[in-house]
């Protein structure tokens, strides 16, 4: 339903989508907002169909978490869902998370971009068919994508694109990013601590069965870094996280 022009929809955090200490993962949060994008989508006709027969789709570039309170099992949140027009041949769509309270908990701020399914290049003037009553011009709030690599790195493992982390589009979904980057993390990070910010920037796809190597390090600021390349030596992912 709309609320101040906005959509917004209610969700309940489930058990299994929380962690050791009961609370939400970043990457189940993001499982969330995608969903309320994906449900604001189809509510003005931008389906499945809609996709083919403008042989578009849309991919994530980047996205901003900021977590004023990682919410617990049970609780139900609200999302609202605010999506902007094409600007520079990227779509801005900010999505803020209240409490039953009325309480922001989580802000995130992502980046689109929208790639031609035959070509798979990015579309730097989307067809008409995008330019969406629906969309606004300006939407509020605004963070910062930026990820400030640190000067060492070390290995943490690999993440494959396995079949519960694959997608419709036939690689791992952008919200598994979360899921690997905390998962490079030592444990003992969050048996008391809980992620405050996450940032991740998306470079190449990894496509269902291939996998990445990853490398952590820590940054000027105390976060944690987490990068992925893949098995051809292309840049997959860069992220980091803040935890407290």
């Amino acid at each position: 339903m709309a609320e101040t022009q906005f959509y917004t929809e209610k969700f309940r955090v489930m058990d299994c989508d929380c962690d050791m200490n009961h609370r939400l993962t970043p990457g189940a949060f993001l499982r969330m907002a995608q969903q309320i994008s994906t449900d604001q989508c189809d509510s003005i006709g931008m389906n499945d169909d809609f996709y083919r027969e403008n042989h578009a789709v849309f991919l994530l570039a980047k996205l901003a978490l900021q977590v004023d309170r990682m919410p617990r099992g049970g609780e139900v949140l609200t999302l609202v869902t605010m999506p902007e027009q094409c600007k520079r041949a990227v779509f801005r769509r900010v999505t803020e998370a209240r409490d039953e309270q009325g309480g922001r908990v989580a802000l995130l701020d992502s980046r689109w971009v929208l790639v031609d399914t035959g070509t798979r290049r990015i579309l730097r003037r989307p067809p008409q068919a995008f330019e969406i009553g629906d969309f606004k011009d300006e939407v509020p709030f605004t963070l910062d994508v930026t990820i400030r690599k640190p000067d060492e790195t070390a290995p943490a493992g690999r993440v494959t694109a396995t079949y519960s982390r694959c997608d419709t589009n036939g690689h791992m979904n952008n919200t598994r990013y979360a899921d690997a980057a905390a998962d490079a993390l030592p444990l003992e990070v969050f048996r008391t601590g809980a992620v405050k910010s996450l940032v991740i920037n998306y470079h190449n796809e990894l496509p269902a069965g291939q996998s990445a190597s990853l490398v952590r390090g820590r940054t000027e600021s105390g976060g944690w870094y987490v990068a992925g390349q893949r098995e051809d030596g292309r840049p997959c992912f860069e992220a980091v996280l803040a935890v407290e």
